[in-house]
């Protein structure tokens, strides 16, 4: 599939391939067993003192019939201090192929001070198809906007965490992926920086970062809400879950710490 570029943008812009095509990585999930179907509950803090607000993410919840396809729930708010300046609020649901961790279907809904955004985007085989639908808070004005991205590799954020997740993560390997999780298309390269301790665990540290790709031209740009590179650790173990997230964003040092974590039956 990730051949039939050059061909699919010649015909859908009328340009040659972009050159971070051929930097992206295999599409071939690694070896790595499956996450379990679990719960995973985070805090949300401004550099770890001042708490901003909680996250929730299900991974095949019960309530998820799409059979066929792996889903991922999440759901995040602000919180106290964090609820008055910058109030937030989101529910994502993502449906997966098992097979091969790539995108089918992802759905947000976002919200705060200004608007509630919903966003739906559907992953073909050669394209992403996106639709966002805007309604403005103080005067509940509807905004449509649609497009299409023609790359069929493209990824979601959930299916671009498992499959990270599925790879051997040994020290200095690296991966690039196309990232398309709402409107802006991404280019996403993850490091593996090191193996440690962290807050007493065996983990591995990942750096993540990410450019914007102009639908136009194709060309990346400045990611200008991310100001460097997030740094996310993983449990080093069979679990691979999350442990902690880091990134120095527009509003500041934003972290999430995992507290909780539960199986199901």
């Amino acid at each position: 599939m990730r051949y039939l570029i050059p061909l699919l943008l010649s015909a859908a812009c009328g340009c040659s391939a972009p050159v971070w095509n051929a930097g992206l990585s295999p599409v071939k999930r690694g070896s790595h067993p499956p996450i379990a179907p679990s719960t995973l509950e985070f805090r949300l803090s401004w550099k770890g003192m001042v708490k901003a607000g909680s996250l929730r993410i299900e991974f095949a919840p019960k309530n998820a019939n799409k059979p066929g396809s792996f889903v991922i729930k999440s759901s995040a708010s602000s919180q106290g201090a964090a609820a008055m300046l910058f109030p937030y609020k989101h529910s994502y649901w993502s449906e997966i192929n098992p097979a091969t961790l790539g995108s089918r279907h992802f759905h947000s809904t976002e919200e705060d001070s200004k608007e509630t955004v919903v966003t739906t985007n559907r992953y073909g085989s050669s394209k992403v198809e996106v639709k966002e639908v805007s309604t403005t808070t103080e005067t509940g004005a509807v905004s449509t906007k649609s497009f299409a991205f023609p790359f069929g590799i493209t990824r979601d954020i959930f299916s671009a965490f498992l499959y990270i997740r599925s790879q051997k993560l040994a020290p200095g390997e690296e991966h690039t992926l196309l990232l398309m999780p709402f409107k802006t298309p991404c280019l996403l390269k993850v490091t593996v920086v090191a193996m440690e301790k962290h807050l007493g665990r065996d983990s591995l540290q990942l750096s993540f970062a990410l450019q914007k790709i102009d639908r136009t031209t194709l060309k990346l740009r400045t990611y200008k809400k991310l100001k460097k590179p997030a740094t996310v650790w993983l449990s080093d173990d069979a679990e691979r879950i999350p442990i902690e997230l880091r990134a120095s964003v527009y509003i500041g040092d934003v972290r999430a710490v995992l507290t909780g974590f539960s199986k199901k039956p």
